[in-house]
């Protein structure tokens, strides 16, 4: 959803951000249809209630507004079904780095329809996916509309140009291609990675940020050795556990740190897509008002199998979730103990 400066959108919002997800769809469907950005708020009320492909057509709408997407290319028509054999399809990436890597899932189905696809990316993630073997070519994002290529896609409509519901999501891993290379020190047998917040540029960042002693005070339970992964943003010096800011130098590093874990607990970052595409446990922590991808209410995702969702009930307060994570994060300890 989206902050406007129009009072039934504020009010939808309002309603929204205090857990009462029914009453704000009930007064989006009061208002103009035709305004775009009552569109795109409709679509994520669609993807709450079980329509992702229904979500996706609405949610485009924020593409008239520059609030969702990005990706832009005048020189080339954009896929609208024709075959793909022997075509070369461009598939644009675009949003965030965590955007990039919901959605690369999406190359490996127009692999299967004969393309060659060529990815445009952000250069920083293309020692993640040049291990992935639908991809023909691997261009920065930024210029990547000047490679040959006879169509293309955006990335993050992907599930819109391929009528994606919800039972089409295959939550296996996608990115499990690293290897055990990084070496932990002063370890104890159960490896946990944390990280507490994203980047400051999102713009919900507010609505998902906790308090980071909340996340601390795990690290007081017994039986793991503890991890921070957190690099760039939001740092804290005398942390309770390992610092790993220095270690994950490229994203190729942290996906080999990820790879020795036995558990990632984080807020909903970039970090947190990368480790469940990885099939790694992954517990996310999400706000009232959560991203488009964990809009069902429940404690599990059809994008992820790996993921398990820990939700703020109520705004500005924390203490529901990370009660459950502390008592889950006492058995999951206890129990893989039990099995060395």
């Amino acid at each position: 959803m989206i902050l406007q400066n129009n009072k039934g959108l504020d009010e939808s919002l309002a309603l929204a951000l205090t857990g009462k997800t029914d009453e704000s769809e009930k007064l989006l469907l009061s208002l103009d249809n035709n305004d775009p950005r009552v569109r795109f708020n409709l679509g994520w009320h669609a993807m709450r209630n079980g329509n992702l492909y229904l979500g996706h057509q609405y949610i485009e709408s924020g593409r008239d507004i520059d609030v969702f997407g990005g990706a832009k290319n005048p020189l080339v028509p954009k896929w609208n079904g024709q075959s793909l054999k022997d075509k070369t399809l461009l598939f644009h990436g675009e949003g965030g780095f965590g955007d990039e890597f919901i959605n690369i899932r999406f190359v490996k189905n127009f692999y299967e329809m004969g393309a060659k696809v060529i990815v445009g990316c952000s250069r920083e993630l293309f020692c993640i996916f040049e291990r992935i073997p639908y991809i023909t070519a691997l261009v920065d994002r930024n210029v990547c509309i000047h490679s040959h290529h006879h169509t293309w896609i955006p990335s993050m409509s992907a599930p819109l140009y391929l009528k994606t519901e919800y039972s089409d999501l295959d939550g296996a891993p996608y990115l499990n291609y690293f290897n055990k290379k990084w070496v932990p020190k002063n370890s104890a047998k159960l490896k946990i990675g944390i990280r507490w917040a994203g980047s400051p540029r999102f713009e919900h960042q507010q609505h998902r940020k906790f308090p980071v002693e909340k996340m601390f005070d795990l690290t007081k339970i017994e039986g793991a050795t503890y991890y921070s992964l957190q690099r760039d943003d939001d740092l804290v010096d005398n942390i309770p556990c390992i610092d790993l800011r220095y270690e994950m130098k490229t994203w190729k590093d942290t996906a080999e740190i990820i790879q020795t874990m036995d558990l990632i607990i984080t807020s909903c970052t970039s970090v947190a897509h990368l480790s469940a595409a990885m099939g790694k446990p992954t517990w996310v922590i999400v706000p009232v008002l959560p991203y488009y991808i964990w809009t069902i209410p429940t404690h599990t995702s059809p994008w992820y199998n790996s993921v398990k969702l820990y939700r703020q009930t109520k705004y500005e307060n924390w203490d529901e979730p990370f009660e459950k994570i502390t008592c889950d994060l006492k058995k999951f300890i206890y129990d893989n103990i039990k099995e060395i």
